[in-house]
């Protein structure tokens, strides 16, 4: 995927950092300030003398002071090129009070990352406090979604649930029927995005199980069996074998999610049916407020019978313009090509891809291969 913040837009930007009477690492140390951003330690060494990029960093920026520090951001961690979340994950920690708490530093930083983020359609939005102080994450005002989620539901095991409104100036909800087979996430998302760790946590406490590993397992097979078919249990099978990682800490991918951030009475819906899409088959929540939706598609997505329906497959992707328009990526899986032999290689290499395209670790220095989350 293209990066959207332009290089012409990144450059601009770090020069004024760069020029700022105070640092970007604001109060704290140097290399607790980048490993905020990057994992140093799993970043690959360009000096023998060290097995990581920490002992790079160390050596050359704070025991000999021989890298400029454009260097370091330019040429070593080539802030130019990263993919789009990391430099934002990278511009949010400038800002974060933990990082910088003098309110006249976090003014000049937001005024400045503000400034040349528009340009390509993105600003800094508050999303959260910290013992009253602003928490900001990245948004993109041009084509990302409007608004936070309020009512994940999701993973539904039976009878799919029916959701009324019971407050319209606050968007708030209420399942008032079928609410035992589905799932309700009712803490916030977070800027960095919903992360497997932030479902196991809540899952534990919902459950009451104080064993994290228990609760991960229980949580694994409950969303497992809101799946409809084999194709769906591939890909959620391959996603795992793809992205787990010990500490948890990879985006979840949420099975069976309810389109009804902002449902409808009956009374609003005067008489028309309500939307043709009423839930998505898989959905991730990015940083930087990038959706995702994976959906499979079953011979019913567009056929009738054995009979194929143009009406289904126009109504199918009439929907995924409305997705599109609200900020979600969209990739679709013919149900076909995943319950072949090469199912499976096609989703690997999918989620590949989507590695290195969305969330891929940033590489050390130019020539340096890319750490990939396994």
């Amino acid at each position: 995927m293209t990066n959207t913040i332009t290089e012409i837009t990144r450059r601009n930007l770090m020069d004024e950092l760069l020029l700022m009477p105070f640092s970007i690492e604001g109060r704290t140390d140097f290399i607790v300030f980048l490993k905020r951003v990057w994992p140093l330690n799993k970043m690959s060494s360009t000096d023998s003398r060290f097995k990581d990029a920490e002992g790079d960093i160390w050596q050359h920026m704070i025991r000999n002071s021989d890298w400029e520090i454009d260097f370091l951001y330019l040429e070593y961690l080539d802030v130019l090129n990263i993919p789009d979340p990391i430099f934002v994950e990278f511009l949010e920690q400038i800002l974060h009070p933990i990082i910088r708490a003098d309110r006249d530093e976090q003014e000049v930083c937001l005024e400045i990352i503000d400034k040349h983020i528009a340009r390509d359609g993105y600003k800094m939005q508050e999303v959260d406090q910290m013992s009253g102080y602003p928490v900001y994450g990245a948004v993109n005002i041009k084509n990302g979604p409007k608004g936070n989620i309020k009512n994940l539901i999701f993973s539904a095991d039976g009878y799919k649930p029916e959701i009324v409104i019971t407050d319209s100036l606050e968007n708030s909800i209420e399942i008032i029927k079928n609410g035992e087979f589905c799932l309700v996430y009712d803490r916030p998302i977070p800027s960095s995005g919903l992360m497997w760790n932030d479902l196991v946590n809540w899952w534990a406490v919902r459950e009451d199980e104080s064993d994290l590993k228990k609760a991960e397992r229980s949580l694994f097979l409950r969303l497992r069996k809101s799946l409809d078919s084999e194709p769906e249990r591939l890909l959620f099978n391959v996603y795992f074998k793809q992205f787990y990682k010990e500490d948890r800490i990879f985006p979840a991918l949420i099975p069976q999610v309810y389109l009804h951030y902002a449902p409808y009475t009956m009374k609003q819906l005067k008489g028309k049916a309500r939307i043709n899409r009423q839930r998505m088959d898989f959905l991730m929540l990015l940083p930087a407020s990038i959706r995702v939706v994976l959906e499979v598609d079953g011979k019913q997505h567009y056929s009738v019978g054995e009979k194929s329906s143009p009406k289904l497959y126009s109504e199918m992707v009439s929907e995924d313009r409305k997705l599109k328009l609200k900020g979600y990526e969209v990739y679709r899986f013919g149900g076909y090509e995943l319950s072949v032999e090469s199912g499976e290689e096609t989703m690997v290499e999918f989620f590949e891809q989507m590695k290195s395209s969305y969330i891929c670790v940033p590489k050390a220095s130019p020539g340096n291969k890319t750490i990939s989350i396994k």
